[in-house]
């Protein structure tokens, strides 16, 4: 029972420091060792009474009453100490022991002696008991600067009352006085070490306290982490099967449409399949850049720039409703990524903070340069201490609850009502984010909005344009060259075969690597990077020890084969499914035309 009542008392102090939950503890014991001493105290005093002739072997009430009456003020103390008011119980504590102590002193009939001798010992007790309460220093000798007071006074009283001599008088004031002040100095001692010795445990146990959070935290990411490389290694199965779908669409409906009336149905028709073809081939870029697997081109580019580029398509993009502002710091340096991502981010980013404001806000997008000593908390993928450049876009929409905040860049989660989410906008943010080397916070209240801060590495190199050439539609490049083309998707084959063959190539085909080995007398080697028997490279590889100085072009669904692929040496090239019948024109051509 009594360990309940304390495991309760103490609840009431888990937000508090250390020492006041250990003194509180202490005074809590102290409590109940103080009223349980008190009826004892009682009993001794009644049956002193009755036992004392100078007392006409009678009770002496003026001394029973205040010792009982002492019991009221300690229930009442010990109530606000289990409501968790521990400094005014301690100190209403100490206090009532110290008035009812000197009331009974005064008051008291037994001999010279007896009353003398035993103020020592309750003044020491008296000045030892603020070491349970006080946070300073001085109110240790300010306790014992009023128990000597007490003492003069008692001693002045107890003169006249017993009529002892001055000597008398003088010599026992000189005696408590003296242990009153060596009994001081000793707490005021004890107080400076045991202090210190607290405020070190109370250091050590809130550092111990940060290390706990600091390593859930980190497991919470590292689940993250391997639960977002589990789905994307799913992601990237299903974007290289898709691709290859893709690319069997896209590439018969180029060429149906380049063969039908532009101003006829059909080619509406077509149009409207190319327009889906694109919309899906966005959406598998989309899982593979949250699964980390589209290939990057990282270059120094101008945050500030690439971001003034693109406020048109954002205005268009947030519509009438969500105005655009723009803070863009001065000299906030170059970053090493991939422009073609920067823009996802900020698109995504914007699209979502949109559909956050329905009834209309302002999307504010700010850059600047920032030195940071100590990662935010929230911030994810842990970050290193250095020189970042931030990109922090904040909205005034609804807001995200607390409860989501872990889950939203989480691949297909969405808080958006069935069928106007993907679940993947935010997804492919955090794999772009990561990809290019930065890290992303989130600080977001419900009602108030959200902000989010993406952290770039600050690269030392200098910035260059990033624009880059588009392919001017017109006439597909031919050639009378015998290409080798070696592909397990039937569909795929017979599309490329199909165009370079309406190009004027004499065309070979294969679906494995043993039968491609088998032939002779191409001039380009065509090959999907993941075959049935052997992979591209091994197919180069060993075809260039019969043909010297072999070309070269790798197709796949999977974009980081194209890392792969670059081990092949000069004279070969890398093409990323799904693809057009005048990309896949251009990249026969270039690669036949390298000297």
């Amino acid at each position: 029972m009594l360990k309940g009542m304390l495991d309760r008392a103490v609840r009431r102090y888990e937000g508090a420091d250390p020492v006041i939950r250990m003194k509180a503890k202490f005074v809590f014991l102290l409590h109940l060792l103080v009223m349980l001493i008190i009826p004892v105290a009682i009993g001794y005093s009644a049956c002193s009474h009755l036992n004392n002739p100078d007392l006409g072997y009678r009770l002496d009430l003026t001394i029973l009453v205040p010792e009982a009456l002492a019991l009221l003020p300690l229930a009442a103390f010990l109530f606000l100490l289990l409501r968790g008011r521990f400094s005014l119980s301690a100190h209403l504590l100490l206090s009532t022991a110290l008035l009812v102590t000197w009331i009974i002193m005064f008051v008291d009939r037994t001999g010279e002696l007896s009353r003398l001798d035993t103020i020592a010992f309750v003044l020491g007790l008296l000045t030892l008991t603020p070491l349970l309460v006080v946070r300073r220093k001085r109110v240790i000798l300010i306790y014992g600067a009023v128990n000597m007071a007490i003492l003069a006074l008692f001693l002045l009283y107890a003169r006249h009352q017993l009529r002892l001599p001055f000597f008398r008088s003088m010599e026992y004031f000189a005696d408590n006085a003296v242990a009153i002040v060596f009994i001081t100095l000793a707490s005021f001692t004890s107080f400076l070490i045991s202090q210190r010795a607290l405020e070190g445990m109370a250091r050590e146990l809130s550092e111990r306290r940060r290390q706990q959070e600091e390593m859930v935290r980190l497991q919470a990411q590292l689940l993250h982490a391997q639960k977002m490389e589990s789905v994307g290694r799913l992601a990237g199965g299903v974007a290289h099967d898709f691709n290859n779908l893709l690319t069997t669409v896209m590439g018969n409906a180029g060429l149906a449409l380049a063969k039908v009336d532009p101003a006829g149905p059909a080619a509406a028709r077509l149009k409207d399949i190319m327009r889906a073809a694109d919309s899906a081939a966005a959406l598998t870029r989309q899982l593979l850049t949250f699964s980390r697997r589209q290939e990057i081109e990282p270059r120094p580019i101008d945050l500030n720039q690439h971001i003034e580029k693109i406020v048109g398509l954002l205005e268009r993009l947030l519509g009438e409703g969500v105005r655009p502002v723009l803070k863009l710091g001065p000299a906030i340096g170059p970053i090493m990524a991939d422009p073609g991502q920067i823009e996802q981010i900020v698109i995504n980013l914007a699209v979502n903070a949109r559909d956050a404001m329905p009834d209309g806000g302002t999307l504010t997008i700010e850059t600047r340069r920032q030195r940071v000593s100590t990662p935010p908390p929230a911030v994810s993928p842990v970050m290193k201490p250095g020189e970042y450049v931030v990109l922090a876009m904040a909205d005034t929409g609804n807001g995200i609850p607390e409860a989501d905040l872990h889950r939203i860049f989480d691949p297909f989660f969405t808080t958006k009502p069935l069928g106007q989410g993907t679940g993947l906008g935010l997804a492919s943010v955090y794999g772009a984010v990561q990809q290019n080397g930065g890290s992303i916070e989130v600080r977001s209240e419900p009602g108030r909005g959200t902000v989010m801060s993406v952290y770039f590495p600050a690269s030392g190199l200098l910035s260059r344009a990033a624009a880059e050439a588009e392919a001017r539609p017109g006439e597909l490049p031919g050639g009378t060259e015998t290409v080798l083309v070696v592909e397990d998707d039937a569909m795929v084959l017979d599309f490329i075969q199909l165009v370079l063959s309406s190009l004027g190539y004499r065309v070979q085909t294969a679906g494995d690597g043993a039968a491609a080995l088998s032939a002779y007398g191409f001039d380009l080697l065509l090959t999907d990077m993941i075959l049935p028997d052997m992979t591209g490279t091994t197919l180069v590889e060993q075809a260039r020890r019969r043909i010297a100085g072999l070309k070269a072009i790798f197709m796949s669904g999977h974009p980081e084969s194209a890392v792969r692929a670059g081990g092949a040496g000069e004279g070969a090239r890398f093409l990323a499914k799904p693809f057009t019948s005048q990309e896949l024109a251009q990249a026969v051509r270039q690669v036949l035309d390298q000297s």
